[in-house]
C-alpha cells in the first residue's frame, strides 16, 4: 500500500503536499468542496505544483478533474454549489524509478493531438543475495556477507502515473482515459493518440422571429358571412396592426463554447453576429424589453410597411402599395385604413374601396371612396371613380369613365366621353361629356351635355356634329305654389272665424249687467278686488244668475284662441314656404364667355333639384342631358357670341287676407 504524501500544513515535511481548504480529506478519499472552490483561479496552479513536486493522485477521477479545470459550469449544473464531490483516493509519491518507464509523448505543432507508443516495460529490481563461505565440518557453508544484485523484471504502466507524467510533459487536456486504461491493462504494443483537441463549439447568430401572425398577407380567397368564398378578394392583403402589438422578437445570440488544445490552451469560438433592433425599427414602432426578450412593438394603430431598401419595419397610417391592383397581385380591395397610395396600375375590372386614395398610375378599374378624396395622378380609362361624401380630383386624362361625387367637389383636368356628377364640378377641358352639378365650371366645353343651377363656361363649341347643350335647372313651383295658396287660404279662414267669435262676444257683452258682471269677475280673478264674508253671499247669487252668459263667453274665448293659434302656425308655415320658394330660384345663372360653335341653352324644370338624377342610370342621364327642350324653354341657341342669363322667379298671385 502506497504511503500518503499529504502532510500537516503546520509541520510539513520534505516531499509532502498540503491540501487547500476546498480539498478536504476524508476517510474515503479527497473531496472537492464546490462552495469553496476558487472559481477565479488557483486550482490549476495547485495541480501543477502537486505533479511538479513528484506527487500524484491515486484513484483520480480524471473526468471530474477536467471539468473542474475547463468546464466548471457543467460541474455546478450536475452537482450544485453546496456539493462535496470525490476527486481521488489519496495523494502519493510518484517514484523516480517508475517515471523512467514513461517515454516521450509526440505532440503536433498545433497541440491538436498527442501520440504515445505503448510497449512492454521492465523495471530494475535490486535484491540482497547472501555470500557463503567455505563449508564447515558439518558441511554447511556459512553466510559470510551479502551482495546487491539488480535485474530487469517485466512490469506494467499505471493510469494515475500516466496522467501525472503527461501533465509534466505538457499534455494537460483531453486524454482518452478509457482507451489508455484499456491498452495499459492489456499491455498492448501500439502507437495511438492518447489526447486530442476539443474544438470550439460554434455559437448562434442573433435572429429575428415573427411575434405576430398578422405580419403575413393572406392571399387566400375572402370568406363571406354566408360561408362562400369571394374569388375576387383576398382574405387579408394589407395586415392592420393594433397599437402595442408585438411585431418582431429578437432571439439573442448564443455564444459558442470554447475548446481546448491538448496543452490546456483555450480555443476561442468565433463571436456570433448580433442584431440591433433599433436599426430595424422604423416610424410608428418602438423597441421594448418584455419578459426578458426584446421586441419591436407598434407605437400606433395602422398598417405594416416593410422597406426592403432601407431594411426598416414601420407602422404607417396609410397603406402604400407598389405592385398594382390585379387579379394576381391583390384581387379586389376593401380597405379599412384612412389613406391608401397605389403606385401601380389598376387592372380593368378590379375594384378598390377605401377612404382617402391616391393612384399614381393609370386606372382601368373602379374606385369607390367612403367620405374621402380620390386623387388620380395619371389616367382614368373605361373605369369609374365615385366618392360618397367626399371629393374626386383627376390630374391626368379621363376617358369613357364615370366620375361621381354628388356630395362633394369634382376637379378634372381633361375629360372625354365621361359622365361627371357632383355638387360642384370644375373641368379644364371637357370633350363630348355629360356633366351635372349644382355649380358647373368648364374652361372649354366641346359637344357636352351640361345641367346645373350655376353654369360658367369660358368657351363653348360643338364637337363631331354634337352641339353643346346646357340645361339650366329651374324649380318646379307648381306644388310649392299650391301649398302656399292652401296655407294662405287657411290663414284667411282662421281670421274669418276669429272675427265671427269677436262679433258673438260683443253681442253678449252689449248687455250692461252682463258686462258689469264679467268685468267684476275678471277683477276678482286677477286679485284686484277682494271679497269679504259679507259680500260672498251676493257674489254667489250673481254667479248663478249670469252662469249661462259666463259659460258662453268662456267657450267663445277658447275657440277664438284656438283659431288664433292655428293662424300663427299657418303664418310660420307660409313664411317657410315663401323662403323655400325664393331659395329654389336663387343663384340660377348661365354665363358663357365665348361661343365658337353650336350651343343651346334651355331651362329644365325639376321638382327635387338634382336629386332627381341620383338614381337614374348612366344611359338615362346622357339621354336626358342631350334633350333640347321645348321652344318656349330655350334661352340661347347660336354658334357665336356670348351669353349671360339669370333666372327670375315668377311672382305668385295671392288674394287679399283682409276680412
Amino acid at each position: 500500500m502506497q504511503q500518503s504524501n499529504i502532510g500537516n500544513p503546520v509541520d510539513l515535511k520534505a516531499g509532502e503536499i498540503s491540501l487547500p481548504d476546498y480539498l478536504p480529506r476524508k476517510a474515503d478519499g479527497i473531496f472537492v468542496d464546490l462552495s469553496l472552490f476558487p472559481v477565479g483561479g488557483g486550482f490549476e496552479q495547485f495541480i501543477d505544483r502537486l505533479f511538479g513536486a513528484g506527487a500524484m493522485f491515486l484513484g483520480l477521477d480524471y473526468r471530474f478533474l477536467m471539468g473542474l479545470l475547463y468546464d466548471y459550469d457543467a460541474i455546478l449544473d450536475a452537482h450544485g454549489i453546496n456539493a462535496k464531490v470525490r476527486l481521488a483516493e489519496d495523494v502519493v509519491a510518484f517514484p523516480t524509478a517508475r517515471k523512467a518507464l514513461y517515454k516521450a509523448v509526440k505532440v503536433d505543432a498545433g497541440y491538436r493531438r498527442a501520440e504515445y507508443f505503448f510497449e512492454p516495460v521492465e523495471i530494475e529490481v535490486v535484491t540482497e543475495a547472501p555470500v557463503y563461505g567455505a563449508p564447515g565440518a558439518d558441511g554447511v557453508a556459512p553466510i559470510v556477507g551479502s551482495e546487491r544484485k539488480s535485474e530487469l523484471k517485466p512490469t506494467s504502466l499505471d493510469l494515475d502515473e500516466f496522467i501525472a507524467d503527461m501533465w509534466l510533459k505538457g499534455v494537460r487536456y483531453g486524454i482518452a482515459i478509457d482507451a489508455v486504461a484499456s491498452v495499459i491493462a492489456r499491455r498492448e504494443t501500439v502507437r495511438m493518440a492518447v489526447a486530442t483537441q476539443l474544438d470550439a463549439t460554434e455559437g448562434c447568430d442573433a435572429e429575428i422571429e415573427e411575434a405576430s401572425p398578422v405580419l403575413h398577407r393572406d392571399n387566400s380567397p375572402k370568406i363571406l358571412a354566408s360561408g362562400k368564398a369571394d374569388l375576387r378578394k383576398f382574405q387579408n392583403r394589407f395586415p392592420q396592426i393594433e397599437m402595442g402589438a408585438r411585431l418582431l422578437k429578437k432571439k439573442p445570440r448564443v455564444l459558442g463554447k470554447p475548446g481546448y488544445k491538448v496543452n490546456g490552451a483555450m480555443v476561442e469560438p468565433a463571436i456570433p453576429n448580433d442584431i440591433d433592433l433599433h436599426a430595424l425599427a422604423g416610424s410608428g414602432t418602438r423597441v421594448e424589453k418584455q419578459n426578458g426578450s426584446e421586441f419591436i412593438l407598434a407605437a400606433r394603430e395602422g398598417f405594416l410597411s416593410l422597406d426592403v431598401d432601407n431594411n426598416h419595419i414601420s407602422v404607417t397610417e396609410k397603406i402604400e402599395n407598389k405592385g398594382g391592383i390585379s387579379v394576381k397581385t391583390t384581387g379586389d380591395l376593401s380597405l379599412s385604413g384612412n389613406e391608401f397610395i397605389e403606385h401601380g396600375e389598376v387592372q380593368e375590372g378590379r375594384s378598390v374601396e377605401g377612404k382617402n386614395m391616391t393612384f399614381c398610375a393609370d386606372v382601368y378599374g373602379n374606385i369607390v371612396s367612403r367620405g374621402g378624396l380620390i386623387l388620380l395622378e395619371s389616367n382614368l380609362s373605361n373605369g369609374s371613380a365615385k366618392s360618397y361624401g367626399g371629393d374626386v380630383t383627376s390630374n391626368g386624362r379621363a376617358f369613357n369613365s364615370i366620375i361621381e361625387a354628388w356630395e362633394g367637389r369634382v376637379t378634372v383636368k381633361y375629360a372625354e366621353s365621361c359622365l361627371i356628377l357632383g355638387e360642384s364640378v370644375l373641368v379644364e377641358r371637357a370633350v363630348n361629356c355629360e356633366i351635372i352639378a349644382e355649380t358647373v365650371q368648364v374652361v372649354s366645353a366641346e359637344g357636352c351635355g351640361i345641367a346645373g343651377k350655376t353654369v360658367q363656361i369660358k368657351s363653348s363649341t360643338s364637337c363631331r356634329g354634337k352641339e353643346t347643350v346646357i340645361s339650366m335647372v329651374v324649380p318646379d313651383l307648381s306644388i310649392l305654389d299650391t301649398q302656399i295658396r292652401q296655407v294662405h287660404k287657411a290663414i284667411a279662414d282662421c281670421k274669418k272665424i276669429v272675427a265671427a267669435k269677436d262679433q258673438q262676444l260683443s253681442l253678449i257683452k252689449s248687455d250692461a249687467e252682463v258686462a258689469k258682471f264679467l268685468a267684476l269677475a275678471t277683477s276678482i280673478k286677477q286679485g284686484s278686488v277682494k271679497l269679504t264674508e259679507a259680500h260672498m253671499d251676493n257674489w254667489q247669487k250673481m254667479v248663478a244668475k249670469f252662469a249661462k252668459a259666463s259659460s258662453a263667453v268662456d267657450k267663445l274665448d277658447a275657440e277664438k284662441k284656438e283659431q288664433q293659434g292655428r293662424e300663427q302656425a299657418f303664418q310660420q308655415e307660409l313664411a317657410y314656404l315663401l323662403a323655400a320658394r325664393e331659395k329654389s330660384g336663387s343663384g340660377v345663372r348661365c354665363e358663357i364667355g365665348e361661343v365658337t360653335g353650336e350651343t343651346l341653352a334651355h331651362t329644365m324644370v325639376v321638382y327635387n333639384g338634382l336629386s332627381e338624377f341620383h338614381k337614374l342610370k348612366a344611359d338615362d342621364i346622357r339621354t336626358r342631358l342631350r334633350a333640347q327642350g321645348l321652344p318656349q324653354e330655350r334661352i340661347f341657341f347660336n354658334d357665336e357670341g356670348n351669353f349671360d342669363w339669370r333666372y327670375g322667379l315668377p311672382e305668385i298671385a295671392l288674394p287679399d287676407q283682409g276680412v
